[in-house]
Order: structure tokens, then sequence, then C-alpha cells
């Protein structure tokens, strides 16, 4: 870390976001697995803290240990999956007005109040939107002690993608990151896409820092128990940026081949689609009533842990996400992790920087089925995946925060 006049400067991570999130979800999605990930890599040096500044100071927090469950998240989760049955401006107020609950306890919870020194570093890692105030804290805290703030940007779909954000949350977090973007000193970015559209808003530097990889288990391909078919897996919360509607009309229409030719062989395999409910998932379950044939070939998981994760993986001969829009896209590498390939869409910035993947321009329905048909009745889903097996080294979070010190360090 860069030496001040007083010695060396601390480094403070703001968890507000993680400690709201961490306190009734059990299951992280994207981005709080990331700035759970890089905090704990960071947190190994002496300098490093993570701290909560919802209440208008620096104080001591502990960053939730990986893994852990705290009491909330059970009856937080089954609330949440009825939730989901009701009307939509319910679900925003609802889950608004939980925002501003969990962060006020979480900084009841707080430690003690730390002193920083002039030059010394907030860094935020996460979804600040997640913590109401957290950002505006952020901010002041920064002016008050003369401090210097890093961010971490993961997208700026809010406000590059605004049909899809115009809910509660979306304003928030256009509004957070667009404070936090004003205010940072140091600007980095999950992909080298996103860090393109910051520089291009800002006139900034802005670096580029990949996630790592997750820790799945290496195992070899299995088939669905009881059966001797391997499945297609889609992993992500069921947002409509996801485009999991295009998956639900293309196997219908398989289905639809396959009776035509009379022909069960010709069917589609089993897709299993893996992610937490979204307010705004009502296209995807639209199009399923629409298509009611297809339930005997998709199946919903929406409570995977990671455990239960890694199974689906190992089951899946591949990955397929249809997504219109991503700021990085951590199922890729999941199912790289894995030992299995992907075929994505050109949205997906975490495909572009890897050769076990095969890329479909984005909102193309056509040519999204014609790589699924492909892939489905060939061999390339299994050459690929010994290649996989054979070359592809996982980057580990320790890598990611040597990088981010680095940086830190330099500025």
């Amino acid at each position: 870390m860069e030496k001040t006049a007083q010695g060396t400067a601390q480094c403070f991570i703001v968890i507000d976001d993680l400690l709201v999130y961490g306190s009734v979800i059990s299951r992280p999605t994207g981005i709080q697995r990331v700035s759970a990930g890089i905090a704990n890599a960071l947190l190994a040096s002496p300098h490093t803290f993570s701290v909560h500044v919802g209440s208008g100071e620096i104080r001591t927090a502990h960053l939730p240990k990986e893994g852990s469950i705290s009491w909330r998240s059970r009856p937080s989760e089954a609330l949440l999956r009825l939730l989901s049955l009701a009307p939509r401006s319910l679900q925003e107020a609802i889950r608004t007005l939980a925002r501003t609950l969990l962060s006020r306890l979480a900084s009841r919870r707080a430690g003690a109040t730390v002193q920083p020194v002039a030059g010394d570093w907030l860094l935020v890692l996460g979804a600040p939107w997640i913590a109401p105030g957290m950002a505006n804290a952020v901010r002041a805290l920064a002016a008050r002690h003369n401090l210097r703030v890093a961010l971490l940007v993961h997208d700026l779909l809010p406000a590059t993608d605004p049909q899809w954000f115009g809910d509660a949350q979306g304003v928030a977090a256009r509004r957070d990151m667009e404070t936090l973007i004003g205010t940072a000193n140091l600007l980095f970015a999950v992909s080298n896409e996103v860090a393109h559209q910051v520089r291009k808003q800002t006139a900034r530097p802005v670096h580029s820092v990949s996630p790592a990889d997750p820790l799945f288990p290496r195992t070899a391909p299995r088939t669905v128990a009881g059966s001797k078919e391997q499945i297609v897996l889609t992993v992500g919360t069921l947002h409509p940026r996801k485009n999991l509607a295009a998956l639900v009309r293309i196997w219908d229409q398989w289905i639809e081949s396959s009776e035509q030719n009379r022909s069960a062989a010709d069917g589609p395999p089993r897709l299993i689609i893996a992610g937490r409910r979204h307010p705004q998932d009502a296209a995807l379950f639209d199009a399923l009533a629409s298509h009611p044939r297809v339930r005997s070939r998709i199946s919903l998981v929406h409570t995977a842990d990671d455990a239960q994760l890694a199974e689906l993986y190992a089951t899946a001969r591949f990955l397929v996400m249809p997504s219109l829009a991503e700021g990085w896209g951590m199922p890729v590498r999941e199912a790289l992790v894995a030992g299995i390939p992907s075929i994505v869409t050109d949205a997906v910035p975490a495909a572009q920087s890897t050769p076990y993947v095969k890329i479909v321009p984005a909102g193309d329905e056509g040519a999204l089925s014609a790589a699924i048909h492909e892939w489905w009745d060939g061999v390339e889903p299994e050459r690929l995946s010994t290649e996989i097996r054979q070359h592809f080294t996982p980057r580990t979070w320790t890598d990611v925060g040597r990088e981010i010190e680095a940086l830190l360090a330099k500025d």
C-alpha cells in the first residue's frame, strides 16, 4: 500500500451492502460473490479492514463468513418466494422497506468507531444500492476526512439499459453509482467492456480487473439420476435481460418439430433453469404458460446452494446463456471450472476471453437455436470439455487482490 506522511495508508473496505444481503440471503448472486471474494483476499493485509459507514462514521464490521447462514435467511427466503407471487408494485415496496430496516439493523451491530488518516482509502466493491445511504455516507466521509475512494464498477446497466431498471432498486442503483463514480479517485471495472463504458462516461482512466473463478469441484460429466441423457443448463437470476423466454420458445419449437416427425429421439433434452426469482420475471412465466408442452422438458430450480449448483454443472452437457446485457457473466466461468463449455451471446463479457464458448448475436433467437441444436446433435461439447480439463487454469481471488493492491499503491 502507498506510503503517506503518517505511514502506510490504510484501506477500509465498505461492506454495508454485504451485511444487509447476507443477513437474509444464504446464496449470494454474482456481485456479492465477487465483492466478498476480493474483500477476503485483501483482508489478509494488516493495513486493510472491513467497515460499516451507514451511521455516518467509519465503524468496524466483520465480513460474513463464507458458507455461513443467518438465522433470518430461511424464513426470509421463504417469504421472498411467496412475495414473488405478489404484484410487482407490492414486491418493490416491501423490498425497499426491508433494505432500509436491514441497513439500520446493520448500523446498530457495527463495532467501534475508527479514526482514519488523510489519504487512507475507502474501497467500495459491491452493490451500494442494497444498503440505502451507503453511497452518500462514503462521499461525506471522504470529504470530511480527506480520504481517497476506490470503486469497483460491475456494470452501468441501470443507465445504459433503463428499460429493465425502472423499478425502485434500479433507480437507486443508477443514483448511487453516479454518486460514487463522481466521488472516486480510482476506478476499476469487472470487464474491458464495462471499463470502456465508464471511461467513455467519465473521460478518466478505468482499470479492468476480472473476477476470480469459483471453486466448484471438477468431476466427470454425469447424467440425471435414472436417465440416460445429460441436461442443458442455464444459470442466473430470472431478470428479463437474461432473455430466458427465448429458451422456452426454442424448446417449444423443438418439441413441435419432433412431434411432427414422430421421433422422440429428436426431441429436446431437459433444460434446467437455475436462478432466484425476480420482481420482473413475468416474461419467463408468461412464456411457460403460453407453451404448456415444454413443462415436461423444462425444470426451474430457485434455491440451489453451492453444492447443488456444482451438481447441476456436473450433470450438464453444456451451459447456455442467452442474455441481452451483462456486466460480466459469472456462469460462463463457473462452467469452465466445472469442465463444460457454453453457448452465449455477444452481450456476455466473460465469454470474450475464452476459446471454450460459442458466441451468437444477442437477441438472434434463430442463431441461438441453431447453435444449441448443433451442439446437442454433435460432439463439440465433448471436444471442448476435454480441452477445458486439460488446459483451463482458474483465476484465484489472491490474483485479483494482488492486482487491486498494486493499483491502490500506484495511485
